[in-house]
């Protein structure tokens, strides 16, 4: 049986877009399959208020930067319509409402099966990233709650939530913000259960992007970066003790993750308006019990309790599920598979997606 294209890359997200689009540079064409109906959906159905983090000049995917009208920091919106603009420029051929099911080595190859396809193609190249399925935890109760319970990749507003007591379970970027989204729209009571203080820092300090500190700082030793990374800390927010926050359990570059960026959420914790809990122990019709044995009545929880990548369930490396690389940076899981958006960084995923996918589209057009 021919190959359908001599590679097929699995996801149109920014990782799989910006390899096929190195790769189309090269003159090697790659055929992309996405399960979602349109390119750059998962980015326009996410919450309302969501910015890129990172800057426009590091934010764009391979040959193709951002949009020079842009705002520093560009719109969830303004990011779907780049990726589906990209998809167009480059002649992508992107396969729409195609969910891979599974992929196999075949005998020349590797096979990609869908519900209503399988695809075959010497180089395989997996781009679902870090962010493919939605964890909530297991809380005994969960299913005896009488309120709502969503996860965060579910909520978009909070004007779905005006004059509720709400709880947001987790306290990464996208807890702190829906935090600070549901006390500006209108919710009656914000709470946000955090299981062990993060480093925090703001968006920009002193007019200087906290990307370009990052990125800076990276190519320092690990503990002399979180050291003066705690030190700006302590400058530019101040001690959050008295509102609930001790000091930060653990360094941005120690576990190559990055802090919580504040873009709101700070105004509202010290104005009073959002209140630190323990964790989530468990839950009861009405209430949410904490590991310090208190309980509270809450109308809803939104778990801001993050996404696990599927690879292990995707891909079949002769009987053995497989893993994320260490690091994950792009990688060769097997002869011509590889993987691309797993990367944990702290100079920004879309930095470090075009890097990484110029790099990757270097090396498969070699062994082609």
């Amino acid at each position: 049986m021919p190959a359908d294209a001599p590679v097929i890359v699995v996801g149109a997200g920014p990782s799989g877009l910006s390899a096929a689009g190195a790769l189309a540079r090269l003159g090697v064409r790659a055929t992309v399959l996405e399960r979602d109906g349109e390119v750059g959906a998962r980015w326009a159905e996410r919450y309302d208020r969501l910015r890129l983090h990172t800057i426009k000049r590091f934010s764009g995917l391979a040959h193709q930067p951002l949009p020079r009208e842009l705002s520093r920091y560009v719109t969830k919106d303004e990011f779907a319509r780049y990726l589906r603009d990209y998809a167009l420029r480059f002649g992508l051929d992107v396969r729409l409402d195609t969910d891979v099911t599974r992929i196999r080595r075949d005998a020349d190859g590797w096979i990609v099966e869908a519900p209503a396809a399988a695809f075959r193609a010497p180089v395989v190249v997996v781009a679902t990233g870090k962010y493919d399925a939605p964890v909530v935890p297991e809380w005994p109760g969960r299913e005896t709650f009488r309120g709502s319970l969503v996860h965060s990749s579910a909520y978009r507003s909070g004007s779905a939530y005006v004059g509720q007591d709400v709880l947001v379970a987790g306290f990464g970027n996208t807890g702190a913000e829906i935090a600070a989204d549901l006390v500006e729209s209108g919710a009656e009571r914000v709470a946000v259960s955090v299981r062990a203080s993060p480093p925090i820092t703001r968006r920009d300090i002193v007019g200087i992007p906290i990307q370009l500190l990052g990125m800076t700082a990276s190519v320092m030793p690990p503990r002399a970066a979180d050291w003066i990374a705690s030190t700006l800390q302590r400058v530019a927010i101040g001690d959050l003790t008295r509102y609930g926050l001790g000091p930060a359990e653990w360094g941005t570059f120690t576990v190559r993750h990055p802090p919580v960026i504040d873009v709101g959420f700070l105004r509202q914790l010290r104005a009073g308006r959002v209140e630190i809990l323990p964790a989530v122990e468990r839950l009861t019709e009405r209430e949410v019990v904490f590991a310090d044995g208190r309980s509270e009545p809450f109308d809803a929880v939104v778990a801001a309790t993050g996404f696990r990548n599927a690879l292990a369930d995707l891909v079949d490396l002769d009987g053995e599920p497989a893993q994320a690389p260490a690091g994950g940076a792009p990688a060769r899981l097997a002869h011509r598979l590889y993987v691309i958006g797993f990367r944990e960084t702290v100079r920004g995923d879309l930095f470090e997606t075009r890097r990484d996918s110029l790099a990757l589209a270097r090396e498969i057009s070699r062994d082609l």
